[in-house]
């Protein structure tokens, strides 16, 4: 018979771990203590080890996008800042997935290098959840500033940011700083469109089998 549970509201999902044996994990949100989001990686799968592969990316969740265990859901995660940040929280879940089972695990630093313009972006936290975005070389350079331009809309489209008042500038609508989500989007910025297509292609495989028949796999 069936496992019926009340996860809460079902954001994301990977339809097949190529690191465990195919099965779906969906990210799953509620509503906790104070109104903050929580977030719970959830399969129905009942193959053995299941379990410990789901604690592997929540655990990789929390390193890679700064998260805490969520007020009075222990067993669920959360952002320090309670917001709910969905598009962020979204490719924190698939990167996390990509992680292989006993692989290191760690925040990525917040700059990337742009191998097409031979240049190194980096950004810069400047309180109350706000970063600037500036290049290590050519600053003065239009198509450097372009470039950076670019990856900060990038950025932007991709955390669901505010930009800022000036180019390279963008802004956590929760004023609450969260290095480890800018390190970790800071590379797909660099190409926002490939990106979208895998978050697009990843929702197009979304549907999830029934709990009955996904205890089979």
């Amino acid at each position: 018979m069936g496992r019926l549970l009340d996860l809460g509201e079902r954001v994301e999902l990977v339809s097949m771990d190529p690191h465990f044996h195919d099965i779906s994990i969906s990210l799953y949100r509620s509503v906790g203590e104070g109104g903050a989001s929580a977030y719970l990686a959830h399969s129905y799968s009942g193959k053995e080890g299941a379990a410990g592969r789901l604690a592997f990316v929540m655990r990789a969740m929390a390193v890679m996008g700064g998260m805490v265990p969520a007020p009075g859901q222990p067993d669920r995660l959360a952002f320090a800042c309670g917001a709910e940040h969905r598009a962020a929280v979204k490719r924190l879940f698939l990167e996390a997935c990509k992680v292989a089972p006993g692989a290191d695990v760690a925040a990525l630093p917040m700059s990337i290098y742009d191998k097409k313009n031979d240049l190194t972006i980096g950004a810069t936290a400047t309180g109350s959840g706000a970063y600037r975005l500036a290049a290590d070389v050519g600053a003065a350079d239009d198509k450097v500033a372009r470039r950076v331009d670019g990856v900060t809309r990038g950025l932007i489209k991709l955390a669901e940011m505010e930009a800022g008042a000036e180019t390279g500038e963008a802004r956590f609508a929760c004023g609450v700083d969260h290095d480890e989500l800018v390190g970790l989007l800071l590379g797909r910025a660099l190409n926002v469109r490939a990106a979208m297509r895998e978050a697009e292609a990843a929702a197009a495989r979304g549907v999830l089998a029934a709990p009955s028949a996904q205890q089979q796999t």
